[in-house]
């Protein structure tokens, strides 16, 4: 199993989480020639290119003014680089922008932020080859096992790839992952505690003699197939680009103009002292949708809080949501009226 696939599972096996907190969100490996300026500066333009998608989600104009502008004046982006080497003789630059200019970059050329905890996917694919069809994991197809590994890192997209060992073997099949039986598929995921599910199957088309891959989300709110022809391995890499592009419009927080300056209170229970305090608004300001945390009025054990946003409350709700250390309040059997609003408990980082 590749090194990102297996720290993810081993996330998995330590603690109970709804999402991973992708890290080196801001920084990017690229093969170079040499260790020229030249090509530091052409590789360094590709890089930051990269990173804004990485950081954004989105496919970036690389027309837009703003963008060229950037990469006229692109050592003011970079915080550091360094050169690694890497198999073959290859030689990488890697490179850290800084956070604030990137994430400036993305607002000014009309792009969102997706934060870095973000939804982890698990990803069932089935091959099917000379009338075999088998799923995909690191021994039964290695180099699309590393393909895909290297792609959602680039993407900065949480994925894992089941294990299909014994455990996984008893509760779904490869037709069941063919057919898009979400049931099973579904049960057999439980293990890996990911957000979002994805059963895919990749064939040669006989009608064209062409691969082709299908994908689609498991569950039922996003059940339309997605279709990809090509090479095959282009059509894999693609399938990653397309879901963290369909994440990201779901997920990404995009800066708007509010009338109110984007003012949002918030009811916090579960602090019981000063550090407590600090570790929730740290991590409140941790989330890309939140520009700033203000402490209103302490109440019967209660923090009432204003968050001044840069998207909206729905962007907020998915945040939170996605965050472990904060649980909403919600009693399911109570009236609309009768739960309390906007009002969540803190639980802390296991």
């Amino acid at each position: 199993m590749s090194k990102f696939l297996f720290a993810v599972f081993l996330i998995f096996l330590s603690c109970q989480i709804k999402a991973i907190e992708v890290i080196d969100l801001y920084q990017y490996k690229i093969l170079v020639s040499d260790k020229t300026r030249q090509s530091r500066l052409t590789a360094s333009r590709d890089a930051l290119f990269k990173v804004l998608i990485k950081v954004s989600g989105r496919i970036i104009d690389k027309s837009s003014p703003a963008f060229r502008k950037a990469i006229r004046n692109i050592p003011a982006y970079m915080l550091k680089y360094e050169y690694s080497d890497g198999a073959n003789n290859q030689q990488f630059l890697v490179i850290k922008f800084e956070a604030n200019k990137v994430n400036q970059l993305l607002e000014s050329v009309g792009q969102p932020i997706w934060g870095n905890r973000r939804p982890l996917v698990a990803l069932w694919l089935a091959v099917e080859d000379e009338l075999q069809r088998e799923l995909v994991t690191q021994d039964s197809f290695p180099q699309i096992e590393q393909l895909l590994s290297d792609k959602s890192t680039r993407r900065g997209l949480p994925l894992v790839i089941p294990l299909l060992d014994l455990e996984d073997r008893q509760i779904v099949s490869v037709t069941d992952v063919w057919a898009n039986f979400s049931e099973p598929v579904n049960l057999a995921s439980q293990r890996y505690n990911a957000e979002r599910i994805v059963t895919a199957r990749l064939y040669v088309n006989i009608n064209n003699n062409t691969w082709q891959l299908d994908w689609r989300f498991s569950d039922e709110s996003q059940f339309a197939v997605n279709e990809l022809v090509g090479d095959k391995q282009q059509i894999v890499g693609q399938m990653i680009d397309d879901v963290a592009d369909k994440l990201s419009i779901e997920y990404a927080v995009k800066a708007l103009n509010f009338n109110n300056d984007g003012l949002f209170n918030i009811t916090i229970v579960g602090i019981n002292n000063f550090t407590k305090l600090e570790l929730v608004k740290r991590r409140l300001l941790s989330l890309s949708v939140i520009d700033a945390v203000t402490l209103k009025v302490v109440k019967d054990n209660k923090f009432y809080m204003q968050l001044k946003l840069s998207g909206n409350e729905l962007d907020l709700s998915k945040a939170l949501h996605l965050d472990s250390a904060f649980i909403r309040l919600f009693d399911p059997l109570a009236s609309e009226k009768e739960n309390p609003k906007n009002e969540y408990r803190w639980v802390g980082l296991k």
